[in-house]
């Protein structure tokens, strides 16, 4: 059956699908990534005069921008942290912040260029705009610590927190909604300044929304009595960390929402020596993988208790379990008995080991089992079959895992459990461009024609925004060091759990070359992947074309070499 569509009609839809995937929320991966190595950073801040401070993440300097500070005590503030992976920089007193090539110029120029010194302008509108808003949210809302008692143990149901006595001291700069069904938690930088927040909204507990000018901050506190400074321990709801807080658990708690850790957060966390995650290990890996994992360590899920929720409504020792925590680096060569843990945990987890389920495709999931880390797909078939359609909604399928949004209750997924593991996905559409890609996505997404809904489109596309998928800047024919360049640089600064590339004919790079040298390509091409998936512990999806066969025959695994 086929819909005649007006052109009128068609123009709307296809200008209002084009603002949206050209606009800046389009979380797309630019092939100018900045090119930074650790000792070309220390090199040139030493040429400079700089003393370098090394840390775990970060190489500290003293901000040039803040630098003119007369106060001796505000003075010693005035760091500046430049990650050793990215080149990144942060200064958390006068908040500038930015990719290495422009710490470069400000570095090497005496006075600042017009385009540089703009560049802090904005920044510093910025900062000022939501210190504006964030004073609005503490006029118009009140501290938790003091609500009565009734009023807090009522403010605990409704958000089914777990209540004990002095839950209101450890959320005491929690602010609350004069009607009490919004909770707004302060984002903390390393100079405990706050330079964002979080919003939750009773009866929306997961869809948790983020405010600030840039993610620098981070949710903490402690237990009452508590004192301990040089430990912290990193868990991924509030629930978690209000059961640490009750068992009293030395160090800082720290709220990591959806276990995700932008590398503008972990300044925050140069300062401690012991960090412990206690949270899904596929994504606490990746997490211990940027903070360092010569200082991590990591709880092991028992019995299937992956969370300190799930441990303590199973009445488990948070304290014991704690000081159990096993280091997160293994050495070289290792027994069995180091292994045992890792091997206990996965038995008594097996469910989870399978992977991410599909909730659209119930016959794949009991195929394979579910989506899995550290693996590679191929995904082919002859031409106009839809290999692209269906990557395109099995990536979708999983990328709205955990989430809690309007089409989810739309298309009846309401009787299903949500997978709690984020997985974040990146997607390189060499043979489609990204808004044509985006159009098909957001249209699988709704579940509805959107030419027939277009009333519901903004609605549908908000929905969609709030999904964890990025998109590579390429299309057409690119090189495979270009590209593996951006996927290694959206791993590291997202998160990444799942690349898809469409397609890798797209990467043999087909010039005046010899043919043979096409397939000598090809393996080329799929070993790096192969590398980068067992390394990274990321899924990687290829698509490829077959090499042509009779129409008559099933296309063999041959025809893929």
């Amino acid at each position: 059956m086929y819909h005649v569509t007006s052109p009128n009609r068609l123009f709307k839809l296809k200008s209002v699908i084009n603002i949206i995937v050209h606009s800046k929320k389009l979380q797309t991966i630019s092939n100018d990534i900045p090119k930074a190595v650790a000792g070309d950073i220390r090199k040139l801040l030493r040429q400079k005069g700089f003393a370098v401070q090394d840390g775990f993440t970060s190489v500290t300097i003293k901000c040039t921008i803040c630098s003119n500070e007369k106060d001796e005590q505000k003075r010693s503030e005035n760091k500046l942290y430049i990650n050793k992976t990215t080149g990144y920089f942060l200064c958390p007193k006068c908040n500038v912040h930015g990719d290495w090539n422009i710490l470069e110029r400000l570095i090497k120029k005496t006075r600042l260029e017009g385009t540089t010194k703009e560049y802090i302008e904005n920044l510093t509108k910025k900062v000022i705009n939501f210190q504006a808003a964030w004073q609005s949210v503490l006029d118009e809302t009140k501290s938790v610590q003091n609500l009565s008692d009734t009023e807090l143990l009522d403010l605990f149901r409704l958000f089914e927190f777990p209540y004990h006595h002095e839950a209101g001291k450890v959320l005491s700069e929690t602010r609350v909604s004069m009607d009490q069904t919004v909770l707004y938690f302060p984002l903390k930088n390393s100079l405990d300044n706050v330079v964002g927040y979080r919003k939750l909204q009773a009866g929306r507990e997961e869809d948790v929304e983020s405010h600030g000018f840039y993610a620098a901050g981070l949710f903490y506190c402690r237990a009452m009595k508590v004192n301990r400074t040089d430990q912290a321990l990193l868990v991924p709801s509030i629930q978690d960390v209000l059961h640490l807080a009750a068992s009293k658990i030395p160090g800082t708690l720290i709220w990591l929402s959806n276990c995700s850790l932008p590398p503008s957060l972990l300044p925050s966390l140069e300062g401690y020596q012991r960090l412990c995650l206690w949270g899904d290990w596929d994504n606490m890996r990746v997490v211990a993988e940027k903070l360092g994992e010569e200082r991590c360590r990591f709880v092991r899920p028992t019995d299937g208790l992956v969370t300190a929720t799930e441990a303590a409504t199973a009445d488990l020792s948070l304290k014991t379990l704690v000081s159990e925590a096993k280091p997160a680096a293994h050495r070289s060569i290792t027994t069995f008995a180091a292994l045992r843990d890792d091997v206990y945990s996965e038995l008594t987890n097996i469910d989870k080991v399978r992977g991410v389920k599909w909730r659209r495709f119930p016959a794949l999931t009991r195929l394979l089992g579910g989506h899995r880390r550290g693996e590679l797909t191929v995904l082919t078939g002859p031409t106009g079959c839809g290999k692209t359609t269906l990557c395109a909604e099995m990536s979708l399928d999983l990328a709205q895992q955990g989430a809690s949004t309007y089409h989810q209750i739309k298309l009846n997924f309401r009787n299903d459990v949500a997978d709690v593991r984020k997985v974040t996905t990146l997607w390189g559409s060499f043979e489609i461009r990204n808004f044509r890609l985006a159009r098909t996505m957001l249209q699988q997404f709704a579940g509805v024609s959107l030419e027939q809904n277009l009333q519901d489109f903004a609605k549908f596309a908000d929905d969609f925004q709030k999904l964890p998928i990025y998109y590579l800047a390429f299309h057409g024919q690119q090189p495979i060091k270009v590209v593996m360049e951006a996927v290694e640089h959206a791993r590291y600064m997202h998160d990444i759990a799942h690349v898809v590339v469409d397609n890798v004919q797209f990467m043999l790079g087909m010039g005046e070359e010899r043919e043979g040298d096409r397939y000598m390509r090809q393996d080329a091409v799929i070993a790096a992947f192969r590398t980068f998936a067992t390394a990274r512990h990321c899924h990687v999806t290829l698509v490829m074309h077959p090499r042509k066969v009779c129409p008559s025959y099933l296309t063999p695994n041959s025809s893929l070499i």
